[in-house]
């Protein structure tokens, strides 16, 4: 209830017209040939590696539910395995830019999403600063597995480490990720910012937008990235979580370095379908998903439609978004095209749409697109290419092989060991170091001093009740403990 902001009637009810700006779609039109100079040809080969990682990676889980083999090792796995085939250029271009500060939150379809921000780690940190997260994560106990009998490079290893580390996790096996409880929807790798995968439609969209906040008011350096489907869109938790990031307060009221939108792009990995509802055509009204920016805030979000067939053109986005973040003026969001070969999931047999459509989208298969431009481009040739699919091939083999090994890799035995995970029975005086930002002593706040003056019993001496406005109330207990936690911990955010 901001007093100092006057709505003046005289100029609410003054007569005039909304005003919106286009919004771009698709206008990244350049070829591997014309970005050269922005590359390194080491990086257009990385670029096409990971994409071709996710895609041998989801084709090995699709194999497994469908003919319950791969490479003509049996296995059974009865959990859950949505892919997202076809969609490899969007996760890797999404994650290319991004930094281990950087956060990304996911969906039940997010696999690629993993492996392309763990690969974007692997490209960037140090080996001595990659030997350490592995080093350290479960006291060494993944590392040792993947190190044995290996003698390549350190990222090498760190390849290993990711590929086995999350497919163990989604194969439910005690040395995955997450000790095997959060499976395929829930796998997550903080130490690569790679965070909680949801497996509510669309619940990364607010979640990641209280990632941003956190950020910001505890100046964490890095953006969050809100990895949704397009048909989340029409879920409440991603409306709640635009319109939280997109309050005019960040702008307007609050001051200082504080001054500023959230550091958080919402992206749409848009691949046409929720399940078996078009969302262009059917089940939504948007038409295309960018639009939905221009009803949020003056600045539309910065809103455009990107070609997520082309990796390069996703990289680019996010490296013009990246300065619209660091600027402050966020949120942003980025509707960016795409499209899965493969069903909802691996007993979805696609009735809803027509084997000519899904076979269209294969002829411009976003891998062997950017595979055939690297090839004109004189990036690699083909027995490059081809390498990177047999190296690719050999480290998938092998890491399901351990995956699977029950001696290797065991499933957790102990069946309360979740709740020892989630109740550590101990305390934390404060989750951050920084010195509180406050106005005043709390002493010296009005309502300290009132609270102080109550009775906290509620009768006298004489076993007479004090009247209800001299008791120290429910609402006084809540005030005064989060009041407290405010001067010692300044991580904490209240609303309400």
């Amino acid at each position: 209830m901001p007093k100092i902001q006057f709505i003046d009637p005289a100029e609410a009810r003054k007569p005039g017209f909304v005003e919106f700006q286009p919004i771009p779609v698709n206008q990244y039109q350049k070829t591997v040939k014309e970005e050269r100079e922005n590359f390194t040809d080491e990086e257009l080969k990385a670029i096409y590696h990971d994409m071709a990682l996710i895609r041998e990676f989801e084709t090995m889980l699709n194999l497994i539910k469908t003919k319950g083999e791969y490479n003509g090792v049996a296995y059974n796995h009865p959990g859950p395995a949505h892919l997202s085939i076809g969609q490899e250029s969007a996760a890797v271009g999404m994650a290319w830019t991004l930094t281990v500060d950087d956060f990304i939150f996911g969906s039940h379809r997010s696999h690629g999403e993993i492996l392309a921000k763990g690969m974007s780690a692997i490209h960037k940190l140090a080996d001595e600063e990659l030997l350490k997260i592995m080093q350290g994560f479960f006291d060494g106990s993944v590392l040792e597995i993947v190190q044995k009998d290996f003698n390549g490079t350190t990222r090498e290893l760190a390849r290993r480490f990711l590929v086995y580390g999350t497919l163990a996790e989604i194969f439910a096996r005690e040395t995955g990720f997450n000790r095997g409880l959060g499976g395929s929807m829930h796998a997550f790798f903080t130490p690569f910012g790679v965070y909680p995968n949801n497996a509510i439609v669309g619940g990364s969209g607010d979640i990641a937008v209280g990632a941003a906040l956190y950020k910001k008011v505890n100046r964490k350096p890095g953006m969050v990235v809100a990895n949704i489907g397009d048909a989340s869109m029409a879920c409440g938790p991603v409306w709640e979580g635009i319109t939280f990031a997109a309050m005019d307060q960040f702008k307007e009221l609050w001051d200082g370095d504080m001054k500023g939108g959230l550091p958080v792009i919402i992206n749409i990995m848009n691949n046409q379908y929720g399940m078996g509802g078009q969302t262009c055509g059917e089940t939504m009204g948007y038409g295309i998903a960018a639009r939905i920016g221009a009803g949020v805030n003056e600045e539309q979000m910065h809103a455009e439609r990107v070609d997520g067939y082309n990796p390069l053109a996703v990289i680019d986005a996010y490296k013009r978004k990246r300065k619209i973040i660091d600027e402050k003026n966020g949120p942003v969001l980025l509707d960016v095209l795409t499209y899965r070969y493969s069903g909802h999931s691996p007993s979805d047999a696609s009735s809803y749409r027509t084997k000519e459509e899904v076979e269209a989208w294969e002829r411009q298969d976003c891998i062997a697109s950017f595979g055939k431009q690297l090839l004109e481009a004189g990036v690699a040739v083909q027995d490059e290419l081809d390498a990177i699919w047999n190296d690719i091939r050999t480290l998938i083999h092998e890491m399901f092989l351990k995956s699977i090994n029950d001696e290797i890799s065991p499933r957790m035995k102990n069946p309360d060991a979740i709740g020892d995970m989630m109740f550590s029975n101990g305390s934390v005086d404060s989750f951050s170091d920084a010195r509180p930002d406050v106005l005043m002593p709390m002493e010296e706040n009005s309502r300290v001093k009132k609270i102080a003056g109550k009775e906290r019993f509620a009768f006298d001496a004489e076993g007479k009740p004090f009247s209800k406005m001299k008791q120290f109330q429910l609402r006084d207990a809540i005030f005064e403990a989060i009041m407290d936690r405010f001067y010692k911990d300044a991580s904490l955010v209240a609303y309400g």
